[in-house]
């Protein structure tokens, strides 16, 4: 892809907005109602996501964590630097940890950011 230097936070908000864009751009139209699918859709292409953007990203790392909770001598350093293509055979390929569509279905079809959930 390219050799730019990137952090594993940076190489990880980048792969979730790829992610999220093209789920919005394939499925929009089944997602809104007609009245609603060009005011989102803008939103969309302007960059409005950070919530869904937050949620996916904080989802991933969970994920990447839980699975190293196990082991006490390996930390995930988020800082750690390379280029897009050493960070994906490195989290995706090495650490068997993808990114996971599911996530995405949780926001547009379960909509799980869309209810109101106060804890006492």
């Amino acid at each position: 892809m390219t050799t730019k230097i990137m952090t594993l936070n940076e190489f990880i908000a980048d792969v979730v907005r790829f992610e999220l864009i093209n789920y919005v751009q394939d499925n929009i139209e089944d997602m809104y109602p007609e009245e609603e699918f060009d005011e989102e859709t803008n939103n969309y292409m302007e960059g409005n996501y950070q919530v869904h953007l937050e949620y996916l990203i904080e989802t991933w790392k969970n994920l990447i964590d839980e699975n190293f909770v196990h082991d006490p001598d390996f930390e995930i350093d988020y800082n750690y630097q390379g280029t897009f293509n050493e960070l994906w055979d490195h989290i995706v390929l090495q650490l068997a940890i993808p990114f996971d569509d599911r996530w995405l279905d949780d926001i547009f079809v379960r909509k799980i950011l869309d209810t109101n959930v106060c804890l006492k």
